[in-house]
């Protein structure tokens, strides 16, 4: 996990809370983009299985729940990508990144999204979006350069049901300090509980 840690953050945080949630951050995102990727590339690819949700005891493992039942950072990121209808942006190609409307459902979907810049609040693209039953759909793209770090927030509503996701955008290594400030955004309420108690059940329905 150092090695990652060092990967990503390009530094290994020397006290315990900092190395926690940069852990945390690693898995998370690792975890989120694996599953957006196969969900981007279907039918080209048309299933993952990521390994493992809870801890039989305790221990430091990459399970996504702890033996005290504890939801790390990567349970909501991952509860967020798997909905059967989702908004997703994939990597860089062309000085942009698509956006595209993944539905695994059987049935359709229809209604309007969002995408904002964390940190301006810009919005980057809205419109209407719609998809049919097991279908993937573009709805345009947004301008990006992997020489940019940014984070895209995405929101939609569809069919009455609101959703939310996020893009990490840029070459590693990012700032500890600048993510741990986005997730003020990315959970709100009590950021700081994924350091010491995971995700506390009053938060769960936050933006998921």
């Amino acid at each position: 996990m150092a090695k990652q840690i060092r990967e990503v953050f390009g530094i290994e945080p020397k006290n315990l809370e900092d190395f926690v949630l940069a852990s945390q951050i690693c898995q998370a995102e690792a975890k989120k983009f694996f599953v957006e990727m196969v969900r981007l590339k279907k039918w080209r690819m048309t299933g993952l299985i990521w390994w493992n949700v809870m801890d039989c005891w305790p221990q430091f493992s990459d399970a996504i729940v702890d033996y005290s039942f504890r939801r790390k950072l990567a349970y909501l990121y991952l509860k967020r990508v798997q909905r059967p209808a989702c908004i997703m942006i994939g990597e860089p190609e062309n000085w942009v990144c698509r956006v595209v409307l993944g539905n695994d459902s059987r049935e359709a979907v229809q209604g309007r999204f969002a995408i904002r810049d964390a940190d301006t609040d810009a919005i980057l693209l809205e419109g209407a979006a719609e998809a049919g039953p097991n279908e993937n759909r573009p709805l345009g793209s947004v301008p990006a350069s992997r020489g940019h770090q940014k984070l895209f927030l995405i929101e939609w509503e569809l069919n009455g049901e609101r959703g939310f996701n996020h893009y990490l955008l840029g070459t590693p290594p990012f700032e500890l300090g600048r993510y741990r400030a986005w997730l003020a955004k990315l959970a709100p309420g009590d950021a700081a509980a994924f350091v010491h108690h995971g995700l506390r059940a009053s938060d769960e329905g936050v933006r998921c």
